[in-house]
């Protein structure tokens, strides 16, 4: 059995229950999506998505608190921008998983 160092720094902070549940959400994968291409405001957010500004807010506080997006002010207005980093440690984590799975589910049950 492969043995994985505990998780330090920013990867221990990533909760995947968090993360997973977030992404959950039809809406948040679109916020997601759009600030993947490119760092956007809450303003620009509305535009796109056709959402209004209290529903965008409300889905990036919770991007924000599973540690999937990050803002910063620049001019007066809140931008934001995806922590590739978080994705990365969800996939790292994933992929685990499935080569774990792999091995598995070709063992007979019984």
């Amino acid at each position: 059995m492969n043995v994985q160092p505990a998780p330090t720094g920013h990867d221990a902070a990533v909760d995947n229950a968090a993360v997973l549940t977030a992404l959950a959400e039809p809406r948040r994968i679109e916020l997601l999506r759009l600030l993947t291409d490119q760092q956007l405001c809450t303003r620009d957010l509305v535009t796109a998505t056709g959402m209004s500004q209290p529903l965008v807010s409300h889905h990036l506080r919770v991007l924000r608190q599973s540690l999937l997006v990050e803002s910063t002010v620049c001019s007066n207005l809140r931008v934001y921008r995806v922590r590739a980093d978080t994705l990365r440690v969800l996939g790292q984590r994933l992929g685990v998983m499935a080569e774990r799975a792999a091995v598995t589910s070709y063992e007979e049950p019984c």
